[in-house]
């Protein structure tokens, strides 16, 4: 919890350091003539080309960050010090250089997100402040730690919340999202996919 709320207070800093510096104002980002278009399934449904490509985009950014956290020694240090910090400096892993090192990592994951995001909308000091709550309760309702729950509920709560859309209306469709979280939160709280073993702890 202190994590995410350090990361909300950091993202509020750079957006006023963004506004002081560059500018408060929107840049438009021309997307390349292969994004243009729609791909049409029925009459009703049709999916724009430039949010099928940035779908395809995060499944490979998703894939990278599996291999570097599962066959690498930063993905190993890593994966140690959040089990057991204490344990993990005993065995001579250098706990500060693991938090920079991942704090960089999850930076350029959000630069990432980023250039991904200027494609479907306008490149300000705000761009990702829309996301912020969303990302949160993604990541408490797949679990904590769970790169596969984060995907996993990042997919669920965004379908569900396109299909209720229509009928309910985009606020709405978030509220329900949102209470439907907090019950499922009461019952399972370490989320979807819970951490097992020395992980759990």
């Amino acid at each position: 919890m202190e994590t995410l709320l350090a990361t909300f207070g950091i993202s509020l800093i750079l957006q006023q350091l963004v506004r002081s510096i560059f500018s408060p104002l929107n840049r438009q980002v021309a997307s390349p003539e292969f994004m243009s278009g729609a791909l049409e399934i029925n009459p009703i449904f049709s999916i724009t080309y430039n949010r099928l490509y940035i779908l395809i985009f995060a499944l490979i950014v998703f894939a990278v960050l599996q291999v570097i956290l599962k066959k690498t020694s930063l993905g190993l240090n890593v994966r140690a010090v959040s089990q057991n910090r204490d344990m993990a400096k005993c065995m001579g892993i250098k706990t500060e250089w693991v938090d920079a090192m991942t704090f960089g990592l999850g930076s350029g994951i959000a630069g990432l997100a980023g250039v991904a995001l200027s494609q479907i909308t306008n490149v300000g000091p705000n761009l990702g402040q829309a996301y912020i709550i969303d990302s949160f309760m993604v990541v408490v309702f797949g679990g904590v730690g769970n790169l596969w729950g984060t995907l996993v509920g990042g997919f669920s709560l965004g379908v569900l919340n396109k299909f209720l859309e229509p009928a309910t209306g985009a606020v709405l469709a978030n509220i329900i999202v949102l209470v439907g979280i907090i019950l499922f939160i009461q019952k399972r709280p370490k989320g979807l996919f819970p951490q097992k073993g020395r992980a759990a702890e």
